[in-house]
């Protein structure tokens, strides 16, 4: 597997530059609620939703604004040897078809976790879906990472949803769900997607009324 390699450097080189991307794509970044408190001596899990190519930089965008930790995103091991500067922000692999690689990122995963200073995002569908389906193919995978932490990690679901108004640029939605303890998932994961699903629709509710407490972009 990679590992992450966080470079000052890229991330100069980085930000100014994915900040622009973003502001000339959409109109507006609105985050839905107040962001969830979670224990300073906690790890924390985040787990977007994946509805497409601008998921990554979305979530990226999102932390840097809303929670001081170091950021560390599980990607696909081909598209990671692919695109190899996001290794330097903080990007490292998987290869779901390689046993082997599956055992090595869930064990660099839960070192990642016992360190409270970190922030670790898996997109739990594991591949792209479109918002509005249902049922969502939410993997189980998400639990070999979570077996064996020395301390219970907080998981946090989040969700993006991509929304044209009356402007040429669409908005971008966003909102944090109910936060879980590692210990509950693992006991019955039934509660990880309930609230991955029902954040989902909060979200939808929220931007189709245009509700939101703050825009990320002012």
């Amino acid at each position: 597997m990679i590992k992450a390699e966080h470079k000052r450097w890229a991330r100069i080189l980085f930000n100014p530059y994915i900040n622009r991307l973003l502001r000339k794509s959409f109109s507006n970044l609105y985050l839905v609620n107040e962001i969830p408190r979670v224990p300073e001596g906690s790890g924390l899990l985040i787990t977007p939703n994946h509805i497409s190519w601008w998921d990554g930089f979305f979530i990226d965008y999102l932390l840097r604004q809303t929670i001081n930790r170091k950021l560390y995103l599980m990607m696909l091991e081909s598209s990671l040897r692919r695109y190899w500067f996001f290794q330097k922000l903080g990007a490292y692999s998987i290869d779901p078809g390689n046993p082997l690689s599956i055992v090595q990122t869930a064990r660099y995963t839960r070192e990642l976790l016992g360190d409270s200073r970190n922030m670790v995002v898996t997109y739990p569908q594991g591949e792209i879906e479109p918002f509005e389906k249902r049922p969502l193919s939410v993997k189980d995978g998400l639990q070999i990472f979570l077996k064996n932490l020395k301390e219970d990690a907080v998981i946090l679901p989040t969700g993006f949803k991509i929304q044209y108004q009356d402007e040429k640029k669409p908005a971008v939605y966003c909102r944090f769900g109910k936060e879980l303890k590692s210990s509950e998932v693992l006991g019955d994961y039934s509660l990880f997607i309930k609230s991955f699903t029902d954040n989902l629709d909060q979200l939808s509710s929220a931007a189709n009324e245009q509700n939101f407490t703050t825009d990320l972009f002012t």
